[in-house]
């Protein structure tokens, strides 16, 4: 059986188990529906191999070896085949390109759908099909040259598409609700409407209330009706877009923006904007003591930079 057609039952399979009434069956539709992407990409990396060169791509192990005409090759060898890292470092090296942040998006999706969540849900595992659909939708046409409804088949390219509509719709339900509220951070906003419940996993979450005050908001999950009071879940979707906001930051040479509020002590104090997105409370951003200015790693000592705040130590 060719890596393609292995690619397309596991996508098959993967949509059988979401349909399926057994919830033991979404773990698997999300490990069969990634598979299925990750052969996608061997299956290219297959056709571009040279002949005669044992699929030299798709192999982890590669070895040179000389023809009688004193040329050098290089051939795959074995049976293990690329793992995801490698297939990137190839991918890149041939000009092949992928949303590799929406993979990898789809990959820690897949870990916590399977590891993490105390409730699985339909509607959580929607939205990793809809991320899954556009990666899947793209590569065959930029990179296969086909149309998926012919590679997938009419059956498995029609339950995709369903599920990645269905599920758009229900996203765009779940956003209009936060649309009518007065957000004073930009921000605060963002992190509110990318947040993901951590219960279930799904991204279908909104506002109970939109016409409330915005400290008064209430939210909900419509998979799992997890609710939460504007500061828990402020709290929470700081903490969790804090945590790639700022390592792409410190990555750039930046500093932190989203760090440790000195009065609730979330991690949801915005720097920039000199206010905690949970609690609405702002910090010192001048040391008390010397007057310098105090780094956002350093804002959560309440009023004193790291040196002072030494100092006081000291004396005490």
């Amino acid at each position: 059986m060719s890596i393609l057609q292995n690619a397309v039952d596991s996508i098959a399979i993967g949509l059988e188990d979401y349909q399926s009434e057994d919830p033991r069956r979404l773990v698997s539709a999300t490990r069969n529906i990634y598979a299925g992407i990750l052969l996608l990409f061997k299956h290219k990396l297959a056709l571009l191999s040279p002949p005669n060169s044992d699929e030299v791509l798709l192999k982890q192990k590669v070895l040179p070896s000389k023809k009688q005409n004193g040329e050098i090759t290089w051939t795959g060898k074995g049976r293990k085949t690329v793992d995801t890292f490698q297939i990137k470092e190839r991918f890149e090296s041939l000009d092949i390109e992928v949303n590799w942040d929406r993979i990898e998006e789809i990959n820690d999706y897949r870990n916590e759908i399977e590891h993490y969540f105390s409730t699985k849900t339909r509607d959580s595992v929607s939205k990793l099909i809809s991320d899954s659909f556009l990666v899947i939708r793209d590569f065959i046409v930029e990179h296969l040259e086909q149309d998926p409804k012919d590679v997938l088949g009419d059956s498995a390219w029609s339950r995709l598409v369903q599920v990645n509509e269905v599920h758009g719709r229900e996203k765009d339900d779940c956003l209009a609700t936060f649309d009518p509220v007065a957000w004073e951070s930009f921000t605060v906003e963002s992190a509110l409407r990318d947040y993901d419940c951590p219960n279930c996993g799904s991204d279908l979450i909104r506002i109970i209330d939109p016409k409330q005050a915005r400290a008064e908001n209430e939210f909900v999950c419509k998979s799992c009706d997890t609710r939460w009071d504007y500061e828990s879940f402020a709290a929470d979707a700081l903490e969790a877009y804090g945590a790639g906001y700022n390592y792409r930051a410190i990555k750039d040479g930046g500093e932190e923006e989203i760090v440790q509020c000195p009065n609730c002590n979330n991690d949801a104090y915005i720097f920039s904007e000199q206010h905690c997105g949970a609690c609405g409370e702002t910090a010192e951003h001048r040391c008390n003591c010397c007057a310098t200015t105090i780094p956002a790693s350093e804002i959560f000592l309440g009023g004193l930079c790291s040196y002072c705040q030494n100092l006081f130590s000291k004396d005490d």
